[in-house]
């Protein structure tokens, strides 16, 4: 008798449940249960008549959606269930593989206990583990801080632009610390024009920012600057506050993205995949950090390929007649910060070391393949090595 199952159709707030004691003996009818407690009792009572009738323990398998199932998926580990994931790739495969393929919420629950039945033995032996969710999820909200602050940072050259015209003609470093107390503490130009170049020295040199004499030295520019700038607005003016508020949220935000790395961090260093990753020439802390947060639990990749795929760098593979279909662009049906993190190294290790993924960039650039092409084709040379770096336990080899 085949193992006991409950199908899990996963939607936002809802889903569709039905149970199988095998694949040709589905149990009643789909039914649908909102992601509440009182209504998420059903499942139990569902897993309870399969266990009494089959003798065997009921497995819980579910298509993973964003975030919609982790609180049915909650629910479902507290019962005691083994929760089996199933991606929607691999149940899209065994939907289109039928001769009518059809796709509605109630047939979804059929096609992904068939996707169970067909590949566990392979594929779907490992249950559910909580594992470094904590870590991605730091990894996605880091992100979502920087998309902001680049964002706010657009904002900030804009009003830095109105208020503070061509300051980058004295004073290079606009975006430095330096400069950022300056308009923190003046605001505006004739601000500064009042002060002294000894009052400005003593400012950076208590914010930690230089050594009073070269403070002098960088008063007396901004001095120079002030007394020759020509503002677009007035003191009073609401883009003068504008631009102070700016800045002060590129403040609190390079803080939070701070905070959240030295999280991260202190998680990571716990595995041995960070170190693994960090091994890895022109790889650096941070990107390290992104590549081992999206990689994750990496014992769930058996092969190679599963690492490649999970990425999206897997090629889209499209027969017919003579032509074979291959060469063709990469699938982008996976992790895209993974795979743009890979592109990031990929990038930074060409021109700079020599290597082995470096030479394989060099060899595929050499036979007619533009840069980006080369470049993708190498990305997917790195996961396969950063898959034998943590399959073997050793760091990055320079042949």
């Amino acid at each position: 008798m085949e193992r006991p199952i409950i199908s899990c159709d996963v939607s936002k707030g809802s889903s569709h449940i039905r149970g199988f004691i095998g694949l040709s003996n589905p149990v009643g009818d789909p039914f649908v249960v909102r992601h509440i407690k009182s209504e998420l009792k059903q499942i139990k009572e569902l897993a309870k008549s399969l266990e009494k009738q089959t003798h065997q323990n009921v497995a819980f398998v579910f298509e993973y959606t964003g975030v919609y199932h982790e609180s049915i998926l909650a629910y479902v580990l507290s019962i005691g269930l083994d929760a089996y994931p199933i991606s929607p790739l691999e149940s899209a495969k065994v939907r289109k593989s039928n001769i009518r393929p059809v796709k509605t919420d109630s047939k979804d629950c059929t096609n992904i206990a068939e996707t169970f039945y067909k590949k566990e033995e392979k594929h779907l032996n490992k249950k559910y583990v909580s594992d470094q969710s904590s870590v991605k999820a730091l990894s996605r909200h880091r992100r979502s801080l920087m998309n902001e602050l680049r964002a706010v940072k657009c904002t900030y050259r804009r009003y830095l632009d109105l208020v503070w015209p061509c300051l980058d003609v004295y004073y290079s470093k606009v975006d430095g610390t330096i400069i950022k107390t300056i308009v923190s503490k003046y605001h505006h130009p004739n601000v500064l024009k009042r002060r002294t170049s000894q009052q400005i020295a003593e400012i950076l040199e208590n914010n930690g920012h230089c050594s009073f004499k070269r403070g002098l030295t960088i008063a007396d520019k901004l001095k120079d600057y002030a007394l020759d700038s020509v503002s677009g607005v007035n003191e009073k003016s609401e883009y003068v506050n504008c631009l102070t508020e700016t800045l002060n949220r590129i403040i609190e935000l390079e803080n939070k993205i701070e905070e959240t790395e030295n999280k991260m961090d202190g998680l990571l260093r716990k595995g041995q995949l960070y170190g693994l990753i960090k091994s890895i020439p022109g790889v650096g802390e941070k990107l390290s950090m992104v590549i081992s947060s999206e990689i994750g639990d990496y014992t769930r990749f058996k092969t190679a390929k599963q690492l490649v795929a999970y990425i999206g760098l897997d090629p889209h593979i499209d027969q017919s007649g003579d032509d074979n279909g291959e060469h063709r662009s990469i699938t982008r049906k996976g992790n895209s910060i993974l795979r743009s993190a890979l592109y990031v190294a990929v990038n930074c290790m060409i021109g700079q070391y020599d290597n082995q993924i470096t030479k394989f960039y060099y060899q595929k650039k050499s036979s007619g393949l533009p840069h980006k092409v080369a470049a993708v084709a190498t990305c997917r040379k790195l996961a396969c090595t950063i898959f034998g770096m943590f399959t073997s336990g050793v760091c990055f080899e320079t042949k």
